[in-house]
């Protein structure tokens, strides 16, 4: 999405906040709101039957999975590195997306990779792959992204459409179980997944930015060598009414 976002493509795109910040050059492209406030827990997901026990067992000679550079799977997995204070990136491979990464799991194409929690479910239920532990940054799962130049000439435009999400995210939360027929159906989810889902997902009532987290996330990323020379005016930007 941070492609086509700068090629035009897009005018507004609502990305995972590591991979965003992750792929801000040149301050082209500016973070201008939160669309989901809570965290995302990303699932590290291994073999069935590989004999890792403890996430601290990835730190040796592992290759992660990657849907491709940049994305949240990638950064996600230099993340954990550094949190977990293993001395050295970890070794990454382009895969695919979500099925090309079982997959590469499955055939010791990689050991391990990160995926957002619920989504892995079905994938546990039928023993494709094997729960390892979560990773939870400290900064909001989603956050909305535009073109500078974008952001500067439709401040008006946005906020608007910020404010119509919020009111279809809170329709749609104030009533999971009526709502989530849609979801299943749509995306092939269990009930009981999206139930568990909702409650730990909270969506932003105003769509503000916390600078403060997103310097943390700027400031965490640094040191796990995913960005360098960023600060957080160079990726955020409000729209002025």
């Amino acid at each position: 999405m941070m492609r086509r976002l700068e090629a035009g493509e897009l005018d507004v795109a609502i990305c995972v906040t590591e991979g965003l910040v992750a792929g801000i050059k040149n301050n082209a492209i500016r973070l201008f709101g939160t669309f989901v406030e809570t965290p995302l827990p990303w699932a590290v997901s291994v073999r069935v039957d590989a004999a890792y026990a403890t996430l601290d067992d990835l730190a040796g000679n592992v290759v992660f999975g990657a849907s491709r550079l940049g994305s949240g799977s990638d950064v996600m997995a230099r993340y954990m590195a550094s949190q977990f204070e293993w001395g050295h990136e970890p070794d990454v491979r382009v895969v695919g997306d979500i099925h090309a990464l079982v997959n590469g799991v499955q055939t010791h194409t990689i050991d391990a990779f990160l995926w957002e929690r619920t989504t892995m479910q079905r994938h546990y239920t039928q023993n494709e792959v094997r729960y390892l532990g979560t990773v939870r940054p400290p900064w909001p799962a989603f956050s909305y992204a535009a073109q500078t130049q974008f952001i500067q000439a439709h401040g008006q435009r946005l906020l608007a459409f910020m404010q119509w999400a919020q009111t279809a995210t809170r329709n749609f939360m104030s009533d999971v179980e009526q709502n989530s027929s849609f979801v299943c159906e749509r995306f092939g989810y269990a009930q009981s997944d999206v139930k568990a889902w909702a409650e730990y997902v909270r969506y932003s009532e105003d769509g503000r930015v916390d600078r403060a987290k997103i310097a943390k996330a700027v400031k965490v990323l640094e040191r796990a060598g995913v960005v360098q020379g960023v600060d957080v005016d160079g990726v955020v930007l409000t729209p002025e009414a």
